[in-house]
């Protein structure tokens, strides 16, 4: 049985779509649509660019199934759209074989009288910003290892890992770059440096580098789907990182496809540690 949920971007909170006060029913736009340039010349036309240009979801979600008062479970719905504002936020779709998400903005949000059979049943659609992806959290760190067995690691689903010193060897096998999520925590004497290295060339296609090392208690975060960073420090301030950043270099990090050293500059005194997520695209 498919099942549909809304999420804020950070999963926080949550919206259920599979309850008979809020249902939802005939989608539409779950699978994947591109757009295709060409250009003429004297041989013919040439395709020259292909983008993904996807479908908008849709869905008819019935908000009285079960005789509740429709109007209050449309609010509820409103309530968590209201939270997300002009925001992106997560669509999760689970067909019985893959559970997967992708990201969205609410694009439609009609509101109508209940019918005469006593039915409120509105479309509602959903502008999709991203390919359906696998959410990893935690995938690796880079940091200091003692005594830890168990390497090379394996990544299912077009993703590989072998761990160094202070390196990690990935494989993208998908054609789009994936956002590499950055979590800094522990002490940390260097300012830090993340980077990510062609494994062929050994040239550094893309880096970040902060204008702080870290501190115990204090924990950086960089997200490239919320193009946000974010300092909190021991007592549970948050404050914005984004001035730490070199502006010469990158300020947030896409693992290309292909081979790719993700590394960093960690000290081997260092007892801190860089965790890495990166999401795991899908074609699916």
């Amino acid at each position: 049985m498919r099942n549909f949920y809304l999420h804020t971007i950070d999963k926080s909170k949550t919206f259920n779509l599979n309850t008979p006060s809020a249902l939802a029913a005939e989608p539409t736009g779950l699978g994947n649509a591109f757009a295709t340039e060409y250009k003429d010349s004297n041989d013919g036309k040439h395709l020259v660019n292909v983008k993904p240009s996807f479908d908008p979801i849709k869905l008819k979600i019935y908000f009285n199934g079960d005789g509740s008062n429709g109007y209050v479970n449309y609010k509820s719905l409103m309530s968590f759209l209201a939270m997300c504002g002009t925001s992106s936020f997560l669509f999760e779709y689970d067909d019985g074989v893959t559970d997967k998400f992708c990201e969205v903005v609410a694009k439609t949000m009609p509101k109508r009288d209940i019918d005469e059979e006593g039915i409120f049943a509105e479309e509602f659609t959903f502008e999709r910003q991203t390919f359906w992806y696998e959410e990893i959290e935690q995938s690796f760190s880079l940091r200091k290892i003692q005594n830890e067995m168990g390497y090379p690691l394996q990544f299912p689903f077009r993703f590989e890992g072998v761990t160094f010193t202070k390196e990690y060897l990935i494989k993208n096998q998908f054609f789009i770059k994936s956002p590499v999520d950055i979590t800094i925590k522990g002490k940390i004497t260097n300012n830090v440096q993340v980077y990510i290295k062609d494994a062929t060339t050994g040239e550094i296609v893309s880096q970040i580098q902060l204008s702080t090392g870290n501190s115990e208690g204090t924990v950086i975060t960089i997200r490239p789907t919320t193009k946000k960073i974010l300092v909190e420090d021991s007592d549970g301030n948050i404050t914005n990182g984004y001035g730490l950043t070199d502006k010469t270099k990158q300020s947030f990090l896409y693992l290309p496809q292909g081979n790719y050293y993700i590394g960093s500059n960690m000290d081997d005194e260092d007892t801190g540690e860089i965790a890495i997520s990166i999401k795991r695209y899908l074609f699916d």
